[in-house]
């Protein structure tokens, strides 16, 4: 195990035992650490720890997968896809949206805020 591993198991491990009368915080802490161990399990702790380095920066936003002038552009091509993967996400001018499809068949663009947003 990883001593940058180990260290974040054993400061969990420390969290849970500040709160013994709150089970809940200690499921959730616990929660936290088969987290870890999984990703560690699978070989994808090196992609955790990657992560977690850009994490609140626009560098982890997702990418889109084209980007368009305006909405009526992206509409069009949205339309001519033959299928989307699921959280599709492109570009409209200078902003990020998520592609879903109502019930009725008709596509929603729905915008990602900007980092400076969240910030406020």
């Amino acid at each position: 195990m990883s001593s940058k591993l180990e260290d974040l198991l054993n400061s969990l491990e420390a969290l849970a035992g500040q709160h013994p009368n709150e089970p809940e915080a200690v499921a959730t802490i616990e929660t936290a650490a088969k987290s870890l161990l999984f990703l560690q399990h699978i070989g994808r702790l090196e992609d955790f720890w990657n992560y977690s380095r850009i994490f609140g920066t626009e560098e982890a936003w997702p990418k889109p997968v084209r980007s368009f002038a305006n909405r009526d552009e992206a509409l069009a091509w949205v339309r001519i896809q033959p299928a989307l993967p699921y959280e599709t996400v492109i570009g409209i001018a200078d902003s990020l949206y998520n592609i879903g499809r109502l019930p009725d068949g008709e596509w929603v663009f729905i915008r990602f805020p900007k980092l400076e947003e969240l910030e406020d």
